[in-house]
């Protein structure tokens, strides 16, 4: 754990955490609020893949739509595409925050971006470098600017750049393109944003967060919010009372665990709580949760 003022270093502050833990934890998705992917790259997004996680985003109303370009590709949400895709593909999320489509087409909408997906050709390079290839050349699209992609059926997707006088892009006139760790660092992430797999990611993940914030929040157990609970100036005294708060709070729900499974064959000594019936966590959407407030 590391504690600092409220708002204050958030990015360096979990950097301090996450270098903490045990190496021998395996390293995968790795979640926060929209507070994250607003703070400087060197400061947090960068150091977190350095690490070997993979970053599982939100994003505010200025933070959707078109916000990066790299050798002609477009950053949108977090996933980079092609830059002939669709103009209502482009900006479905915005539509949805500002009500001008309903749930399902949002839904529709994001499943038909995955034809405009760039794709990985090989994986991240140690350095952090990523190669990807346009959809024309991962067999999801045809394209007129590479004639060799013509003819796969007409169940792909047509696409005729309109370049104007300009040349093509540099992602139109090579197979691949090789990004650099820093392009567009501060929103990428690997998960399409909006589908149902980043969906069941994120949502679990957030999920798991606030239940533990919650938990260790509890007026009649260890109430780490009220500072009345910790009478004493100054961030290392403050740190250690909040570190044995939150070490009671672990041990508190391990102990709740432990109770409710069958050991040695002995019965539980509690029953496990009965979960209520409530929808798959893919059929949650943004909306909702992403407003105009």
């Amino acid at each position: 754990m590391s504690v600092d003022k409220p708002g204050n270093r958030p990015g360096e502050v979990a950097i301090e955490a996450l270098r903490r833990i045990d190496p021998r934890h395996p390293r995968s998705y790795l979640a926060g609020d929209r507070l994250y992917n607003k703070q400087q790259r060197d400061k947090f997004q960068l150091p977190i893949c350095a690490m070997g996680y993979q970053p599982v985003y939100d994003y505010a109303l200025d933070q959707l739509g078109v916000k990066d370009h790299f050798a002609g590709a477009e950053l949108i949400e977090g996933n980079w595409y092609c830059p002939s895709m669709p103009q209502p593909l482009k900006d479905a999320t915005k539509d949805l925050a500002a009500g001008r489509i309903d749930k399902q087409t949002w839904i529709d909408r994001i499943r038909e971006r995955t034809t405009y997906l760039f794709m990985a050709k090989e994986r991240t390079d140690a350095e952090g470098h990523r190669r990807l290839m346009c959809p024309a050349e991962a067999r999801r699209t045809q394209c007129t600017l590479k004639p060799y992609t013509l003819g796969r059926g007409i169940h792909l997707p047509l696409i005729d750049p309109d370049l104007g006088p300009v040349d093509a892009f540099k992602c139109c006139d090579q197979r691949t393109i090789t990004l650099p760790p820093e392009a567009g660092a501060n929103l990428w992430q690997p998960l399409q944003y909006g589908t149902a797999e980043w969906q069941r990611v994120y949502f679990r993940l957030r999920n798991a967060i606030e239940g533990m914030n919650g938990f260790a929040k509890d007026p009649l157990r260890e109430r780490i919010e009220p500072g009345g609970t910790r009478r004493i100036r100054g961030i290392a005294a403050q740190t250690i009372l909040v570190a044995f708060q939150l070490a009671h709070a672990n041990r508190r729900k391990l102990t709740s665990w432990a109770d409710a499974i069958a050991l040695h064959g002995d019965r539980p000594k509690r029953r496990p709580t009965r979960r209520r019936k409530t929808k798959p966590i893919g059929a949650w959407t943004p909306k909702g949760y992403v407003t105009t407030a």
